[in-house]
Order: structure tokens, then C-alpha cells, then sequence
């Protein structure tokens, strides 16, 4: 019986670990997103500035998010 709360503890703070990580980590990714977009955006359209790429990527990326 008391096995069974060890394993419902650690189960409860891993979710609540999770839950937090999500919101630190998903921005990062989102950043690394645009990032590599603007970079092919940029290598693929020659006469598109960084500042242009950088917004038709932010618009991209957050209707499909």
C-alpha cells in the first residue's frame, strides 16, 4: 500500500514538472522556428530583406500554431 503513493507522488510531480517546462521551452521553440525559416526564406528569395522574412515567418508559423 505504501509503494502505491511512492509511485502516484512521483508520477504527480513529474506532470506538474511537465506542465511548467511546457510554457519555458515552447517559446524557445518558437524563436527557433522563425529563426530557421528566415534563414531559408532568405536564401531562397534573394531580394527579401531579414526584417520582411521575419514577418511573413512570424505570421506563418502562428496561424499554424
Amino acid at each position: 500500500m505504501y509503494k502505491n503513493y511512492k509511485i502516484w507522488l512521483f508520477f504527480g510531480a513529474a506532470l506538474i514538472f511537465l506542465y511548467l517546462s511546457v510554457g519555458k521551452y515552447e517559446e524557445f521553440s518558437i524563436k527557433k522556428s522563425i529563426s530557421a525559416c528566415v534563414l531559408a526564406k532568405s536564401k531562397i528569395k534573394k531580394d527579401l530583406s531579414p526584417q520582411e522574412a521575419r514577418k511573413v515567418c512570424e505570421l506563418e508559423i502562428k496561424q499554424n500554431k
